[in-house]
């Protein structure tokens, strides 16, 4: 842990508030950070919806899973495509395509007891 006080001590963070982190980790960006934050899965869910998946319900029954999944769909690169396909209704048929958690939402899609119920 010294190692990481010792490489805190001189850092200047700069005008550019870059963060010290960079400055003992710096093949990681705080770029790369952004990216992963569970805030920009938001996809996720719609995604879930879209195949008449409960999101709700599979975090309650699958919490770790979910926030895995959650994560790939953070770090995902095709983000435009999956809002596109969300925006235009045709996610259900062209996920399989490009997302990351396709297995994973496929067989939650399969499970009777993931199904939203319609009323």
């Amino acid at each position: 842990m010294d190692f990481l006080i010792e490489g805190l001590a001189g850092t200047d963070n700069g005008a550019h508030g870059r963060h010290c982190a960079n400055t003992i980790f710096p093949a990681i960006s705080t770029a790369q950070f952004a990216l992963a934050e569970p805030r920009d899965a938001a996809e996720m869910t719609e995604m879930m919806k879209a195949l008449n998946i409960d999101p709700v319900e599979a975090e309650f029954q699958y919490r770790r899973l979910y926030y895995g999944m959650e994560a790939n769909c953070a770090g995902c690169r095709d983000k435009d495509r999956c809002r596109a396909d969300l925006a235009s209704n045709t996610a259900a048929e062209n996920f399989r395509d490009y997302c990351d958690n396709e297995a994973l939402l496929n067989e939650m899609r399969a499970d009777p007891e993931m199904l939203r119920a319609e009323g």
